[in-house]
């Protein structure tokens, strides 16, 4: 990837995993703080743009990023952040055409449903060249509070990236790996318990080459109690002579996930 100083980088764009946190039931006594794991990731695309007031940009690279995927605990997360490249002064060195510095930023990580956190992200610890390493560079962030469930949130960790230029922009995935805490909240990070994908066989008539099949495969949430199930091939499709794999897969709504596969077999009579 080549890199002029007026003309920026090609940055990734990633999105953010994490986890959802349950409110406390009204007539429970106060929980201690809900500490969280957080390990997530999800696929954010970016492009470049016009840098904002106060960032010269005849010396930095700016890339608006659109980041939004399901995370584990939390659900459906969206945000929106700034990742921009500077030719300046960085550890000592003096920023030209053969160095960068990925500045830090400030975001707010939507939770649908449930509110939002906020996120400090620091500067990039060390400079680098203009060129793919500046895709994937880590950055630790921390938690500076939140609204709805999530007021009073606190905690820290590192963001690691992977990313692929895409036109004036790129994608890619974030990993966000760290601590999130949440005073009176508990973290849901149990998975939906399916059932009813169990082996299948059944027999076609003489000349038929494709059965109709049905099942009947649910989910269990200890939280959100029955959920959605998708499953592929969907119940009520022809299924050929031979085997078949059916994958299923639910989701609860703090975004965790479970999977489950059966195999369908048609015989001829």
């Amino acid at each position: 990837m080549r890199v002029t100083r007026r003309h920026g980088v090609a940055l990734l764009a990633t999105s953010f995993v994490g986890v959802a946190l349950l409110a406390a039931p009204a007539s429970s006594a106060p929980r201690a703080a809900g500490t969280l794991d957080l390990r997530g990731s999800v696929i954010v695309k970016g492009s470049d743009t016009p840098c904002p007031p106060g960032i010269p940009a005849a010396s930095t690279a700016c890339h608006s990023r659109t980041a939004h995927g399901k995370v584990s605990g939390l659900g459906d997360v969206t945000h929106t952040y700034m990742y921009n490249a500077a030719y300046a002064p960085c550890g000592g060195l003096v920023i030209g055409e053969g160095n960068l510095k990925i500045l830090g930023y400030t975001t707010s990580v939507k939770v649908a449903g449930k509110g939002e956190i906020d996120f400090t992200v620091a500067d990039a610890a060390t400079c680098l060249p203009p060129n793919a390493a500046a895709l994937a560079v880590p950055q630790s962030f921390t938690v500076t509070g939140g609204r709805g469930i999530y007021a009073g949130a606190s905690g820290s960790g590192r963001i690691e990236r992977t990313a692929a230029p895409l036109g004036s922009g790129a994608t890619g995935v974030d990993t966000w790996i760290g601590t999130l805490v949440v005073p009176g909240l508990e973290f849901d990070v149990t998975p939906p318990t399916l059932t009813g994908a169990t082996p299948k066989t059944v027999r076609a008539p003489k000349g038929v080459k494709r059965v109709r099949v049905t099942y009947k495969v649910t989910a269990a949430d200890d939280v959100d109690r029955a959920v959605p199930v998708v499953c592929a091939p969907r119940s009520g499709s022809r299924f050929p002579i031979g085997r078949t794999v059916v994958k299923c897969a639910a989701a609860d709504s703090s975004g965790n996930a479970a999977d489950a596969a059966f195999r369908v077999t048609v015989k001829r009579a």
